[in-house]
């Protein structure tokens, strides 16, 4: 038994939000202020009703002069509840829970097991209804009547005052029956673990479940003879204390008054045996075989240990499937190594189907994205740029899956990233904003790049991903359409072929080229948040299109030319500098392993400017930036390393116009 569904209306961040859920795990990732822990909470009323005025959509409240003068306002949630029931299965005590909130027609769909068993799929709605009490609406209306509509602050010290006259009702929401509070609010136990934790509140959860053992009636009553044994035993140990205060108290009886009325003072043990209580979890040395009491053991490893016992201890009690748990960032005080081998964990029982409840998980962690499976996440934001601000959420196995009849686009954009989706990767997820890079260099240097443009790396919550290639469409997929609107940037290489067949391509070829990979993706993705920045002053890489940006500045451009070259080279500049005719001219003193490669160069160049002498300067320019390719190619991340450790350089070097353009973009909302 499971929420399949959620439906709030003017509730936190919530004006009008509708979620689906699965039955296992639910990973849910969002930017903070997202509405993430409000979306938790929200499961959580189910369970523990309760309300204050803040709880109150703000943005709802706003339009109180319009809304609220002559009707309070009110919070409405709707659970949607799925169970798969057997005919077989006589101790399924859920179809009981469900039972006042079903409707006529809820026996929707069977199957035939291959045993031959058939199995119901039930749904029931349960609505939530927070409401002034009708007693306190006059009252309420005489205080808004006093105030004027652009007063708010006014009007919440009003709110605030009513908040004990709020309660919660509860109906079948397939027949708008009302139905009992106790109804809704034990069809399931639902345990909350804040992110505000310490281990003794996670350690009360699971105090809790070994209670709710004891109150199995066959537990219960083995406790209560529990209680009068150890009564017995502890007698027998105090009998003589007993006797001593029976005779000291029975012969003062009359002289308080206590005969005339018939009473008298007994002795008696009844120790008060509570599980809870008396149930502790230690720490056994695994290699010296000692145990400590868990307040000795590290807090990371106490919520590991609580956190997986209370998973666990629901195996137990098998046939009971209504718990839920709430599980709010839990790589507070957990190692990143731990946060991925929990929800590894977690992800195999969910796969096996042996949850055995229903967990809702908030998140930060890039190390819980990459293992918990796409499949098992939800993103959610808060979009803050409508005229109504409201929560938007997207279900990533959704977002994966192919329209009939098309082609497997997403399948295989699902299976790429399920390979490739690492705790760096997975930064893209948790961002509002997303730069794609095909290598380290620029994602090394997007950062410098950004403060240079005026784009905010931290105000604008930006992740730079390396794709590690070309694959850019299986990364896009990811937004491609995605309710959870962000601005997606790729910065990618034309890869144009400047030398082919020992000639130099022209330069009218350069400017209309447009590289097969972007075709593909300007095609493919025509969404308004996707913008693809590519070279566009010669480059046919992002290192050769640095080169050519910083060529007017001669300080520059020998600091970044000399990074990459051999000492040859470097010497060889220094002497010549960047002037063509003087390579030209003294190539031969080069030697024997770097003359070819330079002559080779020189030579074809010096065709093209015969050929195209308009671009002359360009033609000559285009060669050193080759020769420069050439030598950075192999150590593209040791070019940018060193790029941002000389800091002179660092300060001093001028951003590519493609990427200053790309950033422009992304930075415009």
């Amino acid at each position: 038994m499971y929420i399949q569904k959620i439906t709030i209306k003017n509730y936190r961040n919530f004006m009008g939000f509708t979620m689906k859920f699965h039955k296992g795990l639910n990973v849910i990732i969002g930017a903070n202020n997202s509405g993430k822990t409000g979306l938790l909470t929200a499961v959580r009323l189910l369970r523990e009703p309760s309300i204050c005025a803040d709880d109150f959509n703000k943005n709802e409240l706003l339009e109180f002069g319009k809304n609220y003068r002559e009707d309070a306002p009110q919070i409405t949630i709707e659970y949607t509840i799925c169970h798969t029931i057997s005919e077989e299965d006589t101790e399924d005590e859920s179809i009981i829970r469900l039972l006042p909130f079903l409707g006529m027609n809820e026996l929707t769909e069977f199957q035939q097991e291959d045993n031959g068993a058939t199995n119901y799929n039930i749904t029931a709605t349960i609505k939530a209804v927070c409401t002034l009490d009708e007693k306190a609406l006059s009252d309420y209306k005489g205080e808004v009547a006093k105030i004027a509509d652009d007063e708010f602050g006014k009007y919440m010290t009003i709110l605030k005052s009513f908040e004990h006259r709020y309660s919660w009702s509860y109906y079948n929401a397939a027949s708008n029956t009302t139905a009992d509070k106790k109804d809704a609010t034990e069809i399931f136990d639902i345990r909350f673990i804040g992110a505000e934790r310490t281990s003794d509140d996670v350690h009360k959860e699971t105090k809790r479940e070994i209670d709710a053992f004891a109150k199995d009636q066959g537990n219960a009553t083995a406790i209560a003879q529990l209680r009068d044994s150890v009564a017995n035993d502890m007698k027998d140990i105090l009998q003589s204390v007993l006797n001593k205060l029976e005779k000291l108290f029975e012969s003062e009886n009359n002289d308080i008054g206590l005969s005339r009325g018939n009473v008298s003072i007994s002795q008696n043990l009844r120790p008060n045996v509570s599980v809870g209580d008396s149930y502790i979890t230690e720490v056994r040395d695994t290699k010296t075989d000692y145990t400590v009491p868990l307040d000795y053991n590290g807090l990371g490893y106490n919520n590991l240990i609580n956190i997986y016992m209370l998973i666990k201890l629901t195996e137990i009690r098998p046939g009971r499937d209504f718990r839920i748990l709430l599980l709010e960032e839990p790589e507070a005080h957990l190692h990143p190594a731990l946060q991925y081998k929990l929800f590894k964990y977690l992800r195999q029982l969910d796969q096996e189907d042996n949850l055995n409840q229903q967990i809702f998980v908030t998140t930060h962690s890039s190390n819980i994205s990459a293992v918990a499976g796409i499949d098992n996440m939800f993103m959610i934001a808060y979009d803050r740029s409508g005229q109504c601000a409201d929560c938007k959420e997207q279900s990533l196995s959704e977002q994966f899956t192919d329209s009939e009849g098309l082609e497997k686009h997403k399948e295989k954009a699902k299976k790429h990233l399920t390979k490739f989706l690492d705790v760096t990767r997975s930064d893209m997820l948790f961002a509002d904003k997303v730069i794609l890079v095909e290598g380290i260099a620029e994602r090394l240097l997007m950062p410098l790049f950004m403060e240079k443009c005026g784009c905010s790396y931290e105000d604008e919550h930006i992740a730079v991903v390396e794709i590690g290639g070309k694959h850019f469409e299986h990364f896009v997929e990811l937004f491609n359409g995605n309710a959870v609107n962000k601005r997606v940037l790729c910065i990618t290489d034309c890869d144009f072929a400047w030398l082919a067949d020992g000639k130099v391509a022209n330069f009218e070829s350069y400017k209309t080229a447009v590289p097969e990979h972007i075709q593909k993706l300007k095609e493919r993705f025509t969404i308004d948040n996707f913008h693809i920045s590519t070279q566009s002053v010669g480059g046919r890489t992002f290192e050769d299109e640095l080169l050519l940006t910083n060529f007017n500045d001669p300080a520059v451009l020998l600091k970044l030319f000399k990074i990459p070259v051999s000492q040859t080279i470097a010497g060889f500049v220094d002497t010549y500098g960047f002037s063509f005719a003087k390579w030209g001219t003294h190539s031969s003193k080069l030697d024997g392993r770097s003359q070819p490669l330079v002559k080779k160069r020189l030579k074809v160049f010096k065709q093209a400017i015969k050929t195209d002498a308009v671009h002359k300067t360009e033609y000559e320019r285009l060669f050193f930036s080759n020769l420069f390719l050439h030598y950075a190619k192999g150590c593209k991340g040791d070019v940018a390393l060193d790029i941002l450790v000389n800091e002179g350089l660092a300060n001093t070097l001028i951003v590519p116009d493609y990427i200053q353009e790309g950033l422009k973009w992304l930075c415009l909302s």
